[in-house]
């Protein structure tokens, strides 16, 4: 607590300045003796507070401005603009069915997009076991309609990569009524 009557003009420390301005060199022990000699009680604490914020460039006393912890990313959002990663691996995923978790966090971040480890091996694991999505789904079509069994046509065994590559068809005609249509002209022309 400030003293009643003392004014805090920073004299302390500008002549701790004013003395590594002189002696550039000099060690906090030695600026403390020096100023001691001349009147000045100061600790060795002020005096590197003093010396190093200096030193740095940094303003003395007061808080430190906050900094961001991550530049491309808040809390696994994208910022104003950014990539959502875990649609960036799924996107791989999608393409590349046979990648492995190494083969997909390195051909991400070579493209800019900072996933880490965990990242990859929960969003793989999720859309391998299935209870994860995994290709975007129109906006508010229920989960039970994304989810649709296969067709029993053949048998109702479809490995994995045949299911993406249907899905990655249907995405090309433009919808699922599309390719419905597209089956049955297919159907009059045999």
């Amino acid at each position: 607590m400030a003293k009643k009557g003392v004014k805090r003009d920073g004299s302390k420390s500008q002549a701790i300045q004013n003395y590594l301005t002189a002696n550039p060199e000099a060690n906090s022990k030695a600026v403390k003796d020096a100023l001691a000699k001349d009147g000045l009680s100061v600790s060795e604490g002020l005096v590197n507070k003093v010396k190093y914020s200096k030193a740095t460039g940094k303003k003395t006393g007061g808080r430190k401005a906050a900094t961001p912890r991550r530049t491309a990313t808040r809390r696994g959002r994208p910022v104003a603009g950014g990539v959502n990663m875990s649609d960036a691996i799924r996107d791989f995923m999608t393409a590349n069915p046979s990648a492995t978790r190494p083969e997909i966090r390195d051909t991400l971040q070579a493209q800019g997009v900072p996933v880490s480890n965990s990242l990859v091996n929960a969003v793989f694991m999720k859309v391998k076991s299935g209870s994860g999505k995994s290709a975007k789904r129109s906006p508010g079509r229920p989960k039970a309609v994304a989810r649709a069994a296969a067709p029993t046509s053949s048998g109702g065994n479809m490995s994995a990569a045949e299911l993406i590559n249907a899905k990655q068809l249907v995405d090309q005609l433009g919808g699922i009524d599309k390719v419905r249509d597209a089956l049955a002209l297919l159907e009059q022309l045999q």
